[in-house]
C-alpha cells in the first residue's frame, strides 16, 4: 500500500482513499463489441485527489499515470474516459501513459483525475511475438538469472518442452516461498530464493528470473486481479509474471496460485523493467510542476 505523499504543501491521495468522481457520457462495458478473441467484456475505474493543504495558489502542476496496456496476449482496450484532458504516451516497453497539465488547485482547494478504462479479455491467450527475445531472457536488476544460486535452480527444473519448465519452476516457487505482507523496498529474485520469503514483486521477479536461466523469454507485470468489472484501490495494485510459449505471453502467477488459470482475471497496466528509466514514481503516478518537491 503506497505511503501518502506530500508535496510542498499539495496532499496526493492515491485511489485507495480518493472518492470517485463521475463520469458523463461514455458506453457500458457490456456494449463493447467483440473483436476475434477478445470478446469478454471488462471495466477498470481508478482515480486519484490532489488537494492543496496551503494558503497559495498552486500553478502548472503536471500528473501522470498508466492506463491498462493497449494490448496483450489476454487484453485489448477499447476506450478511455477521463474526467480532465490527457495526452498521451507510449514509453519503449508498450506502456500507456497518460499526461495530465492541470488547472491551478486554489487555496486549500483539491482536483480529482477519474480514470475509466473499458477493455475485452480474452479466455485463451492470443498469439504474440516476443518482441525480442534477448530482452526477456537477460539479468537485470532484481532479476538475477546469471547468478549461480538461481541458474542451478533452474536447471534441476527443465523439463523437455518451455512449457513443462515454465509450470516446474512455477510449482517449486509456489510452493517454497511464503507470502509476506506488503515491502515498500524492491529486494529481488535472489532475496526470496534465500529468505524463502517476500510478497507479490519477490515473488515475480524469482519466477521470472528462474524462466530467464532457462532461456523462457518472461516479464514481471504490474496491475490488478479481478473478476468482471471493478473500481481498484492502490492496495489492491499486484504484481505476476507472464512468459511466453507456443506462440503467446502465458500468465504464471506463483503467490496467487494461479498457472495460465483465469487470465480473463489479469489487467496489464504496466510491463516491469527494472533495469529502464521508469518515468513514474510509485509504480503507479508522478507528479511534476513549478515549486513542487517530494519529501
Amino acid at each position: 500500500m503506497p505511503k501518502l505523499i506530500r508535496i510542498l504543501g499539495l496532499v496526493m491521495l492515491p485511489a485507495w482513499l480518493a472518492g470517485c468522481a463521475g463520469l458523463s457520457g461514455g458506453s457500458s462495458p457490456d456494449a463493447v463489441v467483440a473483436d476475434g478473441p477478445y470478446n469478454i467484456p471488462k471495466q477498470i475505474r481508478y482515480s486519484y485527489t490532489l488537494r492543496n493543504t496551503t494558503g497559495a495558489l498552486l500553478e502548472k502542476a503536471q500528473f501522470a499515470t498508466y492506463a491498462p496496456v493497449r494490448q496483450t496476449s489476454h487484453q485489448k482496450v477499447k476506450a478511455i474516459r477521463t474526467n480532465l484532458p490527457y495526452r498521451a504516451e507510449r514509453d519503449a516497453l508498450g506502456n500507456e501513459l497518460l499526461h495530465f497539465d492541470l488547472p491551478a488547485i486554489p487555496p486549500y482547494g483539491a482536483k480529482v483525475i477519474t480514470v475509466t478504462v473499458d477493455l475485452l479479455m480474452a479466455a485463451a491467450p492470443v498469439g504474440q511475438s516476443v518482441g525480442g527475445a534477448e530482452r526477456f531472457t537477460r539479468a537485470e536488476p532484481h532479476i538475477e538469472a546469471d547468478d549461480a544460486r538461481i541458474t542451478t535452480l533452474a536447471q534441476s527444473l527443465r523439463e523437455p518442452s518451455a512449457e513443462a519448465s515454465a509450470k516446474k519452476a512455477y510449482d517449486w516457487v509456489n510452493e517454497h516461498v511464503f507470502a509476506e505482507t506488503y515491502i515498500a523496498e524492491d529486494r529481488g529474485a535472489l532475496y526470496a530464493l534465500q529468505s524463502k520469503t517476500g510478497d507479490c514483486t519477490e515473488f515475480a521477479y524469482l519466477l521470472t528470473a528462474l524462466y530467464r536461466a532457462q532461456q523462457i523469454p518472461s516479464r514481471p507485470i504490474g496491475g490488478y486481479v479481478f473478476t468482471g468489472n471493478d473500481i481498484v484501490k492502490a492496495a489492491d495494485y499486484h504484481n505476476w509474471t507472464e512468459f511466453h510459449a507456443n506462440g503467446a505471453w502465458q500468465i504464471a502467477d506463483a503467490q496467487k496460485g494461479a498457472f495460465r488459470e483465469k487470465q480473463a482475471d489479469y489487467v496489464a497496466m504496466r510491463r516491469i523493467a527494472p533495469d529502464a528509466d521508469n518515468p513514474l514514481t510509485a509504480q503507479r503516478f508522478s507528479y511534476a510542476g513549478a515549486g513542487w518537491k517530494s519529501r
